[in-house]
């Protein structure tokens, strides 16, 4: 059984005054594909890219590489690293270029006020003044008409933005059935982190489940501000990183070319017939990447029929010396060694005792403890 890989991302979730410590785990298992090496063919060693000036046709070092926009041929702007932070940053507080529709507030669903006065007894003399009939009859006051376009430009709603890099603020909740699957990019699994946020997290997600609805927040992924959708999935939360708008291309310019047709009922009904007999229950075995299968097993195979190679050659038997062995093989080369220093100090003494008693050899010196 694989090890559950590591948090890619930890953090808070955040929703009005609740929040709990959560983390984002890859629903992706990126381990798990089939990856191959660019190696010499005549060697099987592997390849290494170099960096090569395309006009010079220089060798570039890793330190001069720099990124560029192009803006003609062979022409770029060259962008350092401290201008795309700053751009990350006006980014989160810049607001969109087209207001989104915000959320109806509490008092904003009904301005309708009713205000009814109790009707006359015959205690009460029933009055004739204009102004006391205005004020008990039924005073509705109609909801404000939309503020026009004009006046949502000069004060556009600012974007949605994180607290902070580790804090994922839920903006909008929104019906699942709205959220275009084109739109859907990565998905990770939410869990709680701590025993401290484990209700706060229920609550979320049970509110979510109840609602039938999904969550619009923000994180921060690799340094990049990302919309994300959150809906419940099982005892956890399930969040999907959606792509930019202008990702993805409009419909209408490849489906306006298909003509309608007017088909005949006959041809529909046995279509519907054909589709209600093939019709079946999700099957994760309609998943299945055959040729990942295939791959794998021809891959096995042919590692089976190759040649065992450990990397480092095993010394054989014959050159398994044991440490009795060496240290006898040791002690043996160190006497010889010793008998020819005692033979240069022996002829050493002679020496010194051949120049006469006057003469002494220096030895070395002794400290007399008065």
């Amino acid at each position: 059984m694989d090890l559950a890989p590591r948090a890619l991302w930890k953090g808070f979730l955040k929703l009005s005054l609740v929040s709990c410590p959560i983390a984002l785990y890859p629903a992706l298992a990126a381990n798990e594909r089939i990856s191959f090496r660019q190696v010499n063919k005549q060697t099987g060693n592997r390849l290494r890219h170099q960096l090569v000036d395309v006009v010079t046709g220089e060798q570039v070092q890793s330190q001069d590489k720099a990124r560029g926009y192009e803006v003609g041929e062979n022409n770029f702007l060259l962008v350092q690293d401290d201008e795309l932070e700053a751009a990350e940053q006006d980014a989160r507080h810049r607001p969109y270029s087209a207001v989104p529709s915000r959320p109806p507030a509490q008092e904003e669903v009904s301005k309708t006020v009713e205000v009814i006065t109790p009707a006359p007894s015959s205690r009460t003399p029933q009055s004739t003044d204009t102004n006391a009939q205005e004020e008990a009859a039924i005073v509705r006051t109609e909801s404000p008409k939309p503020e026009p376009l004009s006046s949502l430009d000069e004060n556009p709603i600012p974007t949605p933005t994180p607290i902070d890099d580790r804090t994922i603020q839920l903006d909008h909740f929104i019906p699942k059935t709205q959220v275009d699957p084109g739109y859907l990019n990565t998905p990770y699994y939410i869990v709680p982190t701590q025993d401290i946020g484990q209700e706060a997290f229920a609550v979320i997600r049970d509110a979510m489940r109840n609602k039938d609805v999904v969550a619009i927040g923000r994180v921060v992924l690799a340094r990049r501000e990302r919309p994300l959708i959150l809906e419940p999935m099982g005892d956890g939360i399930r969040g999907t990183t959606l792509r930019s708008k202008h990702e993805i291309r409009d419909a209408t310019d490849y489906f306006a070319r298909i003509p309608r047709l007017k088909l005949p009922a006959e041809i529909v009904r046995i279509a519907q017939h054909i589709i209600q007999a093939k019709t079946t229950d999700f099957d994760l075995a309609f998943l299945e990447d055959r040729y990942r299968t295939v791959l794998i097993e021809k891959l096995e195979k042919k590692h089976a029929d190759m040649p065992r190679w450990d990397g480092m050659a095993k010394p054989s038997a014959e050159s398994v010396i044991s440490l009795m062995e060496v240290l006898k093989r040791s002690l043996a080369a160190e006497w010889p060694m010793r008998a020819a220093a005692g033979r240069v100090t022996a002829r050493r003494g002679m020496a010194a005792r051949s120049k006469g008693p006057g003469k002494q050899v220096a030895g070395p010196r002794i400290r007399k403890r008065g």
